[in-house]
């Protein structure tokens, strides 16, 4: 076997146990990488070490294609009057308080984690700001195409996961 196969070969494996083999989630398909030029440099910071240390034991595009939005009530409240079409489908668009926070924290405690403390504020920081960003407002319908091929895209693939995760119904639409 050559240096370049048994190299292929490690690195297959590899992924293969810290999840980058078969898609476990519909978001694990979509981009790895993000254009965050506009975003402000504390976020750019935090997506930086997010597409990094998430990397370390799973596909980054899990987390930047997840279907959570973290709202405070208050934000949310507002949003809903605006937009009361907003997370009325949950495998679209998931409206939770505090949601990106308890993620970041449980990949935090797993054993191994190369996320800490400092590291993990700054992922959360980019993860909630850039979940407002690409879901809501201007660019929400976008993110409802986006999100929704990716549900329909899991359910042609892998019909016993999409319905062991969503159960009988159907993807939404992907228009």
């Amino acid at each position: 076997m050559s240096a370049t196969g048994g190299l292929a070969s490690l690195f297959l494996a590899c992924g293969a146990l810290a999840g980058l083999g078969p898609e476990r989630f519909p978001n694990d398909a979509g981009p790895a990488e993000l254009d965050v030029s506009g975003y402000p440099e504390a976020v750019r910071e935090g997506y930086r070490l997010a597409a990094f240390k998430c990397a370390a034991c799973h596909t980054a595009a899990r987390p930047f294609n997840s279907e959570f939005l973290e709202l405070s009530p208050k934000e949310e409240s507002a949003l809903r009057k605006l937009h009361p079409e907003l997370g009325r489908d949950r495998r679209l668009v998931r409206i939770e308080a505090g949601v990106w926070s308890r993620y970041v924290r449980r990949m935090m405690a797993k054993p191994g984690s190369p996320v800490k403390s400092d590291d993990g504020k700054k992922i959360w920081s980019f993860l909630r700001h850039d979940s407002k960003v690409r879901k809501t407002g201007a660019n929400a319908k976008a993110w409802a195409r986006h999100r929704g091929k990716l549900l329909g895209d899991f359910a042609r693939k892998q019909p016993a996961a999409y319905r062991q995760r969503f159960g009988d119904a159907p993807p939404p639409d992907e228009r």
